[in-house]
């Protein structure tokens, strides 16, 4: 490892030494009266080489430019701003020259400008437009190429990107949602070709009227295609075979029309490449906006059955069926039709040891070896028919529907001291749900505006479950009724939920600077649910564990009704926005029929939000919530329940609701000048009230029995990235750090914990068209868990290297990540290597493409992961896919 990532230390330097020698130009541009001129285009031209890389800078606040440019070579030098006329210079530079432009205002008309100058970037208040045929130089093959050459835009492998350092959220291609607006399948396949200009539109809105009414910080990117390719049809086919009969079928097909989108994709291989992943379910469900907006929810969502599935990326076997679709229709009269379909088919197979240290009890070590066999199927389809006036009313209504079902066998052996458990799992979940909303946005005027959701869900979970085990579990607890050396139990829960809801705002604007948003809603949801625990005799006949506390049968129903309202105001460059929202909540628990509980409470929820605007490039904000949710409905059941063969847990009906403070302070500056980008966060959260666990632990049995607590809880986080660009170079620098203090009840005794984490990242990435492109850096973390009983060190180091090389009609990309980890209490270390490497081979001007790829190349039978909480230290290796060697042949549309 050492000498490999010496080999490409040297290389990266070698680059270096060798496009060093450059030229400066540099100076500042200034209006007639020597005031500077922002955001003002310089370019030069290369006038010998025809494929030379052109240079571009954009002044700063000062009126300041500077380019790097090649010496002895002849440059157009094109000076361009908007209202001003453009100027034209031609130099050939053997030494650094500062040279100042005076710019002259025109006379002719916008229109006029924007058509002869066609200015490489616009700077417009929220709106950056790039130019993209500025920045082209012929080898771009997908708009992935074009955006990582532009000012303020990066892009991660993955097809990820950032605009100033900025997530991109939505892509849209002529303004329409590309397959449901996911960047990274439009970024790694819209021909580039095709591509006009590119929007950066930050605090986006979907809405256009809501815009300065609605605060938004998404950051959306809208593809301008050519006149010429406002109608086409593009895509590749990519078909591959390797050793171990490994085979992929992966067609893409995508036509645009002003009118009409069609998509569709399929990916079929037994590789282990997954199409959908559980970021995509997550982001499909509402990602980080509804984790900021409901916790709880996001919780749930990451941690249902589905999910579970999803998670799991280290496998031996992994085969995929997916399809998807999408259809964008205009339907005429302002109305729109957006519907899209996605299937997946899978089979999972993993397997994994582990050591476990117990650290609440004398229990002596446990070692664990699992296999799991897991087989998936799943579909999500959504259509969207939307009314737009684009004046003053925007109507939807959306229809969700969403199936899952699998069958998942796992095997697990478990052994403590002398004593080896066996247990045989077959679960079997299957979920069904609807979802409808309806949206109306409706401008009555300047001064008002109407926002109305309704929102119609069901949902019905069926999870059966088989259990064999070799020793009877939790024998104080369970009846079991001993027939030999095999128990078997089955398991069933069902879970029904309904939730109604109705919330209006209304944005009134008493003056330009003072607006107030008055804010009602009324929220009905149901949970039933039904629990069965039983042991299957050897003659077939079953006994219920109902006597034992067993088997529940409970109903939970919230009705939720809330008012307030929102205050918005402008001083300056400050922006205020207090508010004030009650709720009131009415709940019943029902079991068997019986009522158990029925309470009522109210809860006031203030909020402020505050952003103060530098400039146009540099903002701080400061965000203050207060928040409350019911947690998980399952938690209200309070009878036992079998999780595992050594845990169970029991619910608690006189739960409450959970109450939380969050508070952040974000502060972002870019500057396109320097090419240097940074944004600082720091974070509070303080729970007053919570649900947590209750936990007995005996041996390594667990009994946990939800509570709510007032508890303390405390989290602190800060995290920042300085990313600075020079003409062909990235530089990268991230950390972050977290301390949590917290309390929690293990065996009657209340113990408080203190966790840290911190940690830093830090590459280079290398921009050159005619040499090797190098991405390589270092990750490390550094993480403690420590209490009165307790001390837990560790800490992870991650060298990593990308290298690329395009080089005529070949392509070649060697990926390389070294892992070590180390428990600083205990000195045990571990670590392993992963590699990746490809060839492709295509002609520019040809259809037809060739890849040979190897993945694993070490061929490493397994990963090493470490992992700490309250009771136990892990350490897991898990098996991974042997060496894979495939070679592909791909068909360009």
């Amino acid at each position: 490892m050492r000498n490999l990532l010496t080999s490409l230390f040297i290389l990266l330097l070698s680059i270096t030494i060798t496009t060093a020698q450059s030229i400066q130009l540099d100076g500042f541009i200034t209006d007639s009266l020597q005031n500077p001129l922002v955001n003002t285009n310089v370019i030069a031209t290369p006038l010998q080489e025809v494929n030379a890389q052109i240079k571009f800078s954009i002044s700063s606040s000062k009126g300041e430019y500077r380019l790097k440019l090649e010496s002895n070579q002849s440059y157009l030098i094109e000076v361009t701003h908007l209202g001003f006329k453009k100027i034209m210079d031609t130099l050939q530079l053997s030494q650094d020259l500062s040279k100042d432009y005076i710019m002259v205002e025109s006379t002719e008309s916008l229109e006029e400008i924007l058509i002869e100058q066609q200015m490489a970037v616009i700077v417009k208040e929220d709106t950056i437009t790039y130019r993209t045929d500025q920045f082209k130089t012929g080898e771009e093959r997908k708009l992935r190429d074009i955006l990582k050459k532009l000012p303020g835009l990066e892009v991660d492998r993955e097809g990820n990107v950032t605009v100033n350092g900025k997530p991109v959220t939505k892509l849209m291609v002529d303004g329409k949602a590309f397959f449901t607006g996911d960047e990274k399948l439009g970024v790694n396949n819209i021909p580039a070709d095709a591509v006009d200009e590119v929007e950066a539109l930050d605090n986006y809105s979907e809405v256009a009227f809501l815009k300065g009414l609605e605060d938004s910080d998404k950051m959306a990117l809208n593809i301008k295609l050519k006149d010429g390719k406002k109608k086409f049809i593009f895509g590749d086919i990519e078909t591959g075979a390797g050793v171990e009969d490994r085979y992929l079928v992966h067609p893409k097909l995508f036509y645009y029309s002003p009118k009409t989108a069609v998509n569709a994709i399929g990916d079929f291989n037994n590789t282990g490449q997954k199409s959908f992943t559980i970021q995509d379910y997550l982001d499909f469900e509402g990602g980080m906006a509804l984790a900021l907006e409901d916790q709880g929810a996001y919780s749930r969502l990451y941690s249902d059955d589905f999910s579970q599935f999803l998670r799991q990326d280290d496998f031996i076997f992994n085969k995929n069926d997916f399809g998807a679709a999408s259809l964008s229709q205009e339907l005429g009269g302002n109305f729109s039709l957006d519907a899209y379909s996605i299937f997946n088919k899978s089979k999972l197979r993993t397997q994994t040891l582990e050591d476990f240290t117990y650290q609440t009890t004398e229990a002596p070590d446990e070692s664990r070896e699992q296999s799991n066999k897991n087989d998936l199927l799943f579909s999500i389809s959504k259509i969207k028919l939307r009314y737009d006036n684009n004046d003053d009313t925007d109507l939807r209504a959306n229809t969700n529907f969403k199936y899952n079902t699998a069958e998942a066998q796992s095997l697990l052996n478990s052994e403590v001291g002398n004593t080896n458990r066996f247990v045989n799992t077959n679960t079997q979940p299957e979920n069904f749900e609807f979802l409808q909303t309806f949206n109306l946005n409706k401008q009555f005027s300047y001064k008002h505006t109407l926002k109305l959701e309704a929102e119609i869900k069901s949902e019905d979970q069926t999870t059966d479950r088989l259990w064999d085990f070799n020793q009877p579990l939790f024998t104080e607890l369970i009846p079991l009724v001993d027939e030999g050396d095999e128990f078997r139990l089955n398991q069933l829960n069902q879970k029904e939920v309904t939730n109604l809801s109705l919330n209006a705002k209304h944005y009134w604007v008493l003056a330009d600077f003072h607006h107030i948003y008055p804010v009602a809603g009324v929220d009905y949801f149901t949970f039933n649910l039904n629990t069965l625990d039983e042991q299957i005799l050897n003659d077939g006949s079953t006994t219920s564990f109902e006597s034992a506390g067993f088997n529940n049968q409970m109903d939970f129903e919230l009705f939720n009704a809330s008012l307030g309202f929102q205050y918005k105001t402008q001083i300056g460059e400050l922006v205020l926005r207090p508010g004030l929202v009650v709720k009131n909540f009415n709940w019943n628990v029902s079991q068997f029929g019986d009522e158990l509980v029925n309470d009522q409470t109210a809860v006031l929820l203030p909020e402020f939000y505050a952003e103060y605007e530098f400039k146009t490039s540099e903002k701080l904000r400061f965000n203050y919530n207060r928040y409350t949710n019911f947690g998980n409905s399952s938690n209200y059941a309070n009878r036992l329940s079998l999780q595992s063969f050594n845990q169970i847990r029991r619910g608690n009906e006189n739960l409450q609701n959970q109450i939380y403070q969050t508070s952040s302070l974000l502060y972002s500056q870019f500057n396109m000048f320097k090419g240097l980008f940074y944004n600082a966060r720091l974070s509070y959260t303080h729970r007053e009230s919570s649900i947590r666990n209750q936990t007995q632990i005996e041996g390594i049995d667990q009994i946990s029995t939800s509570i709510f607590t007032d508890l303390p809880e405390n989290t602190y986080n800060v995290n920042g990235t300085i990313n600075k660009r020079i003409p062909n170079y990235t530089f990268t620098l991230g950390g972050n750090a977290s301390l949590s203090d917290y309390s929690r009840i293990i065996n009657d005794e209340v113990l408080d914990y203190e966790s840290i984490n911190f940690g830093y990242n830090a590459k280079v990435t290398t921009r050159y068209d005619d040499w090797p492109n190098l991405e390589t850096g270092v990750r490390q973390s550094f993480s403690r868990l420590n209490s009165d009983a307790i001390d837990n060190k560790f800490t992870t180091l991650s060298p990593f290297a990308y290298l690329e090389y395009d080089w005529e009609d070949f392509i070649f990309k060697f990926n390389y990540d070294y892992n070590y980890f180390e428990n600083q209490t205990t000195g045990d270390v571990n670590r392993f290597e992963m590699a990746d490497a490809s060839l492709f081979y295509g002609k520019e001007d040809s259809a037809w493409g060739f890849e040979l790829s190897a993945t694993n190349l070490f061929d490493i039978e397994f990963k090493r992961q470490n992992s700490v909480n309250e009771f136990i230290v892990a350490d897991r290796r898990l098996f991974i896919q042997p060496r894979i060697v495939m070679i592909k042949v791909i068909y360009k549309l």
